[in-house]
């Protein structure tokens, strides 16, 4: 399932979408000792309109398009295809629809024995259809005909807070008051959650489950291992580890910022493809050879390229975790933000027999907190400051 699949579930989740209906909608709350409460099982059609906007607004964080930090398709282990693997189990509760409460119950238990929480937290669910649009020959929605009815459930794990006090302001007594704050509060954002089965190729994919965390570097690794029978991504940070230990090791005190700035600029260009091909590509040690290849680093210098990854990293990296928004140049007193757009304006140089970091500058007057400064040198009385008519860029 690409980005641009998970981008036409998510837009489609909505009242308002003609080819989507949402049909059942499970509340329920689980405390700290695990215990299941408070469960509500509903036709959609019966809830109020304010009711199913939160709801919608809620589970729709579910569908994050940011694959491979905040969303994840994992394929299932060998064991889950057995009779009481989970991957026969959510197909069974799929096709149930979410119509009885005994099976609705049973799927809440295994969900609260697998869930790794140390606060209670509410679980919002909702089973749906899809009727996807065909294709024409130029790859283009048929928004006349549909193909199939794509069926699929999204479970939303919202943390819950106890609030004592807060302040309101009172309308009718046109004042600012404290207030007791009785009842938990339900986050509406989710800390975990799935959507079972994936939309692949226009189709429903049992074979692979989607799992959402709002924390990329700390996911429910009791619920992907026990509930989903799914092997746990490493996280974010540790993939980023692991390709700056590939690079140290291969060229150690000759990386340079060139050479950092292009690789950068080259995954981002892979993860910005990968966004609709249907088979992205991952950063292995023949893609990273490449890449340092292109980026002028010097053949000798990457004999060992595949070895060494082969032995930092157990597999593949997924370039959309790797990739830096912006460049980050620091020093102990000196932080400096690059767009990348600019990456070539900043160099390393020896000026005078010292290390200095020269930055090029395209106008004579620069902005230092808020104020113009002419830059000496670079004096032009008729110069304007280049953020008069947008914000200021980071250099």
């Amino acid at each position: 399932m690409n980005r641009k699949e998970l981008t036409e579930i998510r837009n489609h989740f909505n009242p308002e979408a003609k080819y989507f209906a949402m049909k059942r909608v499970l509340t329920a709350f689980v405390d700290m000792q695990r215990n299941v409460r408070g469960v509500c099982l509903r036709d959609a059609t019966s809830i109020s309109n304010t009711e199913s906007a939160i709801l919608y607004e809620t589970m729709k964080k579910v569908f994050n398009v940011n694959l491979g930090k905040q969303s994840s398709e994992l394929p299932f282990r060998q064991h889950a295809y057995g009779d009481d693997g989970a991957q026969t189990y959510l197909v069974k509760f799929l096709e149930s629809g979410m119509k009885k409460e005994d099976e609705v119950l049973e799927f809440l238990g295994k969900l609260a024995e697998a869930v790794d929480s140390e606060e209670p937290y509410a679980v919002l669910a909702a089973y749906c259809h899809y009727d996807p649009p065909r294709k024409n020959k130029m790859d283009e929605l048929d928004l006349e005909n549909s193909d199939m009815v794509f069926r699929y459930f999204v479970v939303a794990l919202c943390p819950i807070k106890k609030m004592d006090t807060a302040l309101i302001y009172n309308q009718f007594d046109d004042e600012i008051l404290q207030q007791e704050i009785k009842d938990p509060i339900i986050s509406k954002a989710p800390s975990d959650g799935i959507f079972f089965p994936t939309f692949s190729d226009r189709a429903s994919d049992v074979n692979h489950v989607m799992y959402y965390t709002k924390t990329p570097n700390s996911p429910n690794e009791k619920l992907i291992n026990d509930f989903l029978e799914c092997d746990v991504d490493g996280t974010v940070e540790e993939d980023q580890i692991g390709m700056k230990q590939v690079l140290e090791n291969l060229l150690g005190d000759e990386l340079t910022y060139e050479t950092l700035t292009s690789v950068n600029e080259k995954m981002n260009q892979i993860a910005a493809k990968n966004k609709s091909d249907d088979a992205p590509t991952e950063i292995t040690g023949r893609v990273l050879h490449r890449l340092l290849s292109e980026s002028g680093v010097p053949e000798e210098k990457l004999e060992e390229t595949e070895k060494i990854f082969s032995e930092t990293v157990e597999t593949s990296l997924k370039p959309e975790r790797l990739v830096s928004p912006k460049t980050v140049i620091k020093t102990p007193e000196i932080v400096v933000n690059v767009k990348n757009g600019a990456k070539d304006k900043v160099s390393l140089q020896m000026v005078d027999g010292r290390h200095c970091m020269v930055i090029e500058l395209d106008d004579a007057i620069i902005e230092v907190n808020g104020y113009d400064l002419k830059v000496p040198g670079m004096i032009d009385e008729n110069a304007q400051t280049p953020w008069d008519d947008s914000d200021s860029a980071n250099s």
